[in-house]
């Protein structure tokens, strides 16, 4: 069996799962809630966190590092 994994996205005020896009904390190692406004326990895809990125422009790689520095940083911006 192939473990599902994912790359965790962390924005400003919130983040996701680069799979399923759904809403994770920046903290979770794998993507097992659903958390925001209406958290769902259990309810993620489940995939394990192999990296990390940003949609925003002006997060820095030593602001993801600060909130993650156990992740590598997958680096999809263009110069």
């Amino acid at each position: 069996m192939t473990e599902l994994t994912a790359t965790l996205v962390i924005n400003i005020t919130d983040s996701y799962c680069g799979h399923c896009r759904k809403p994770v904390l920046p903290k979770s190692t794998r993507h097992d809630d659903i958390c925001g406004w209406s958290p769902k326990p259990g309810a993620g895809c489940g995939a394990r966190f192999v990296d990390m990125r940003s949609d925003y422009r002006n997060i820095t790689d030593e602001d993801l590092l600060r909130v993650r520095p156990d992740l590598p940083i997958r680096n999809t911006r263009s110069a």
